[in-house]
């Protein structure tokens, strides 16, 4: 199943807004709390192209093929929300696009720093750090795409 979590990404340099799904995916490593979009969702944050906004393009290392990302650094600002909407928190964000990528993924950087706490990947149970002891959230669907 996963974990996923329901977030909004502000891009910074056009203001736009995308609410969204995305997977807490702690085998995304980085050094800077990062997410990385799909090209269908840069185009919805006013992103044509990468590079107008200084984006480097950086080769990515997956565990089974190597891609490549364009990279617009503290390009975002991530908010984690809860069940109601609510923002859990937020952190400055780099911001990745890498074409071909099936939905959006928060790196283990940006995990920890949205406090992000996993309880059970297979059965999609998080928490986050303020919440009270005991309380277990469970994942947001995925959302499909065309």
């Amino acid at each position: 199943m996963g974990i996923r979590v329901r977030v909004k990404i502000r891009f910074l340099p056009t203001g736009r807004v995308v609410e969204t799904v995305a997977l807490v995916n702690s085998g995304a490593e980085s050094e800077r709390p990062s997410v990385i979009v799909s090209e269908i969702e840069a185009r919805h944050l006013g992103i044509e192209s990468p590079e107008a906004y200084g984006a480097a393009l950086y080769l990515v290392e997956e565990a089974t093929a190597r891609s490549f990302a364009y990279v617009i650094r503290e390009g975002a600002v991530l908010e984690l929300l809860g069940e109601e909407g609510e923002v859990l928190s937020s952190v400055a964000a780099d911001l990745a696009v890498q074409p071909g990528v099936a939905e959006p993924l928060l790196t283990d950087a940006a995990i920890d720093e949205l406090g992000i706490q996993p309880v059970s990947f297979s059965k999609g149970l998080w928490r986050h750090v303020n919440d009270p002891p005991g309380k277990v959230r469970s994942s947001a669907q995925r959302l499909r795409g065309p």
